[in-house]
């Protein structure tokens, strides 16, 4: 990953590498695997690959680990703001246009227009021209989405468009994008990930009482290790070591290798280092260097 982030083909003047994470998903399954950055080719060969034929695999660079302040902290990395914002705005526009309400389609749709139409006047959409060419542009038309169409006449819905890129005709590229974030925060949190686990050994900071809020059990700099564990049943059981071990089980391994490596991502990107936390009792270790 290193190797891609520096070549330049992502883009130039990278400086929070450490917010970027490999994917390998399986393309006629649902299973992903996020590749640690010391896993071997080897290693990735033996576990992943040789399961299934190579065409089957797919290797996804993202950003996974992302800092609280993002917004702020990524206007010195243009790269990685704007990879960030394509990768959530690719998400939103698989997963999410369906659902969000006309009026955030219509927000959103505007500030893409706006981000990449950077040069246009505020009345430039009441040019048919120009509003042709918006009408195909499959980018455009995923984020306000197709249900618009079917529920406004063609005169009303461009007339909707028009007025709410008015509302955004004069923001930069960085705070059309820094708005798309806001606005989608609103009913998408694109900064978090969840997974299906079951505590199974008592924690003493773990409440009894229903929560219905996320609880912060610990920060990046209070865990000492993390560790993997396959279970006879398929299961698996993931540690963390804070003052005492929090465990969880898992449904497969799988899933703890990548809660491991997601809590590990963070710890990298809070002390900006590049070593692990996470141990691996059944890796073989490397020869000592012979002595001269």
């Amino acid at each position: 990953m290193n190797v891609v982030l520096s070549s330049g083909c992502v883009g130039p003047d990278i400086k929070y590498h450490l917010c970027y994470g490999l994917l390998l998903k399986h393309l006629k399954s649902s299973a992903i695997h996020w590749l640690h950055p010391d896993l071997t080719v080897a290693e990735l060969t033996q576990r992943y690959e040789q399961q299934h034929l190579e065409a089957e695999w797919r290797y996804d660079l993202r950003i996974r680990y992302i800092p609280s302040d993002f917004k702020e902290k990524f206007k010195d990395d243009r790269t990685t703001m704007l990879y960030f914002y394509l990768q959530v705005r690719s998400d939103y526009m698989q997963q999410y246009a369906s659902k969000v309400s006309d009026g955030m389609a219509l927000q959103l749709g505007c500030l893409e227009i706006r981000r990449f139409y950077k040069d246009m006047n505020p009345n430039g959409l009441e040019k048919k021209s120009n509003f042709e060419l918006l009408e195909s542009d499959t980018v455009v038309k995923s984020l306000i989405a197709s249900r618009l169409c079917a529920l406004w006449q063609p005169k009303q819905l461009r007339r909707l468009i028009q007025q709410t890129f008015q509302g955004y005709s004069n923001l930069k590229q960085d705070e059309c994008m820094s708005r798309f974030f806001t606005t989608l925060a609103q009913c998408y949190c694109y900064t978090q990930e969840s997974f299906a686990c079951q505590l199974v050994v008592s924690f003493a900071f773990f409440p009894t009482f229903p929560l219905l809020q996320p609880i912060c059990l610990a920060t990046p700099s209070q865990v000492r290790s993390i560790s993997c564990k396959a279970e006879s049943d398929g299961r698996a059981l993931l540690t963390v070591h804070i003052e005492e071990a929090l465990s969880v089980n898992t449904p497969s391994l799988a899933v703890a290798e990548n809660m491991a490596d997601l809590i590990d991502g963070y710890c990298r990107l809070e002390s900006n280092a590049e070593s692990s936390l996470i141990i691996r009792p059944n890796r073989a270790e490397l020869p000592d260097i012979p002595k001269q």
